[in-house]
């Protein structure tokens, strides 16, 4: 559904940041990784997971492309789900 989201990010706290893309906050749940490539203020761009289940609607985000495809690889095996904890 969402490719990429591409703003400020606005804050950022535990495995969470929310950039803000045209006067809307998007809360992505976000790697230590990505965390550390991102500073409140500045402009980011973060690749997107959708995970929709009948009672979660989260979206993950992560700088590279290439952390985004091993996450969803890692989504693939059987039993997995998203998680960063």
């Amino acid at each position: 559904m969402f490719y990429y989201l591409n703003g400020t990010v606005s804050h950022v706290e535990q495995n969470l940041t929310v950039i803000d893309v045209g006067g809307a906050g998007y809360a992505c749940r976000t790697s230590l990784y990505s965390m550390a490539n991102l500073k409140v203020g500045e402009k980011a761009k973060l690749y997107t997971y959708l995970h929709v289940r009948e009672d979660i609607f989260e979206l993950y985000g992560f700088c590279e492309q290439e952390e985004l495809n091993c996450f969803k690889m890692l989504l693939s095996i059987s039993g997995a789900s998203p998680s960063m904890h």
